[in-house]
């Protein structure tokens, strides 16, 4: 028996390897080719700069993206610059991960890459909390590493990845915490490392806090909100260059007030259930498309052509996000008769939902709750197995129709859905 044990482990341990093995490869350029020299990073200023000052229309050479953006922050950043004075909107702490990645791996997107893996290894060691050490263990993994928005931000210098995996961290130690009310000043710190990365991280609290009023556990509520001093300092903390370069404490506050109003400036009430279509149905909204049809011989504009439609995420996957609204749906109907523990996935789901639903959103957002679906949807299928193994042939069916999934998982990786659907 203790024989079968070892080999069932070691068959799990085998398959999360491969899991870790597939995603690298599919990371492996980012991970360790995407070198750049430092004459990228004074260029790529110079295009910014050239970009705030000219007063003409941009065209695509002319504009920074996100990822050029933050990878020259993490290089400012590391090599002295305050906070406060490039790409003040967010906190600095992921663009400092970047910047260390440029200068021990002269690439911006090492760091995220490493961080994504270690993502993958969260979600494993939540998913044993809350599964065991069973096969099912492994699918919110399997699941995780297929999808597009995951593996994109494993791939580029954007932001989201790092409080993906501070978000996951916090509920892997909220779990434990549950237990060992002694792990609370570890979790607010983990909660501050996420806040200093993107404000956004901090919506996990309200997951945190529902879970105690609803078991009535005042005792750890009192202890965890007694611990949430140090994710202040720790978010502080993150801003230490900024201190050194001569600010106090009132300008630090000024600063943060700065963010808000930057953040608060978007038209929220365009972006009202935004989050509900992306997840639904992958649409990020009505767009008009100008084509110029251009003649080869005259270089002149000889048509154009405007069309209507909607714009559709590349990283659109119904077989998860569609389906969490099931699956998520099921856990809260479930909420009370639930192990406990099951408790906190619709509560980190709803925590990040619902402030959602009324401002402007993009596709890359989905991470700080994506984890909560994935469970979730795990956690059906492992119902759907548990109560399958009391007649054969319904345990039969339920095993086809798992694998069926997680089949079309993988085949659904691979296909490739248009980005606009004229209408």
């Amino acid at each position: 028996m203790l024989k079968m044990l070892k080999l069932k482990r070691f068959g799990i341990h085998l398959f999360l390897l491969l899991i870790l093995i597939f995603h690298i490869y599919n990371i492996r350029n980012e991970l360790f080719n995407n070198k750049v020299e430092e004459s990228w990073y004074l260029n790529a200023q110079n295009k910014f700069s050239s970009m705030i000052k000219s007063n003409e229309s941009l065209n695509v050479e002319s504009i920074v993206f996100d990822p050029e953006l933050y990878a020259l922050a993490g290089w400012l950043y590391i090599h002295g610059v305050p906070p406060s004075e490039f790409n003040f909107e967010h906190p600095p702490l992921a663009k400092f991960f970047i910047g260390f990645s440029e200068v021990l791996f002269q690439s911006p997107t090492s760091m995220n890459a490493l961080f994504s893996l270690a993502t993958l290894i969260v979600i494993y060691l939540i998913s044993i909390k809350l599964f065991g050490k069973t096969v099912f263990a492994l699918i919110p993994v399997y699941m995780l590493s297929l999808e597009k928005l995951f593996i994109s931000e494993s791939r580029s210098s954007m932001l989201d990845i790092y409080s993906m995996f501070f978000i996951s961290l916090s509920v892997l130690i909220f779990l434990y915490a549950l237990k060992n009310p002694k792990l609370f000043p570890i979790l607010s710190i983990i909660v501050g490392l996420g806040i200093a990365c993107k404000w956004e991280s901090g919506l996990i609290i309200l997951a945190f806090i529902t879970f105690f009023l609803l078991e009535k556990d005042w005792r750890k509520l009192s202890y965890f909100i007694a611990s949430l001093p140090l994710a202040f300092l720790v978010y502080t903390s993150s801003y230490i260059t900024y201190f050194l370069s001569g600010h106090n404490f009132f300008d630090f506050l000024a600063l943060q007030l700065s963010i808000y109003k930057f953040h608060s400036s978007f038209p929220y009430q365009e972006g009202a259930l935004k989050i509900w279509l992306l997840l639904l149905a992958g649409v990020i909204g009505p767009e008009t498309r100008t084509t110029f049809v251009i003649d080869e011989e005259s270089g002149k504009i000889i048509k154009v052509i405007v069309t209507k439609g909607l714009a559709i995420t590349y990283s659109f996957n119904p077989l998860t996000w569609t389906v969490s609204i099931f699956a998520i749906s099921i856990c809260l109907l479930k909420t009370f008769k639930l192990i406990k523990e099951f408790r906190i996935l619709p509560l980190w789901f709803l925590s990040f939902m619902i402030p959602m639903s009324s401002r402007l959103i993009l596709e890359y957002h989905i991470l700080n709750f994506m984890p909560s679906f994935i469970l979730s949807i795990s956690y059906v299928l492992k119902d759907g197995w548990v109560k399958g193994e009391e007649n054969k042939t319904q345990k039969n069916i339920v095993l086809i129709a798992i694998a069926i999934y997680l089949i079309a998982l993988m085949v659904w990786h691979y296909i490739r859905i248009p980005s606009f659907i004229a209408l």
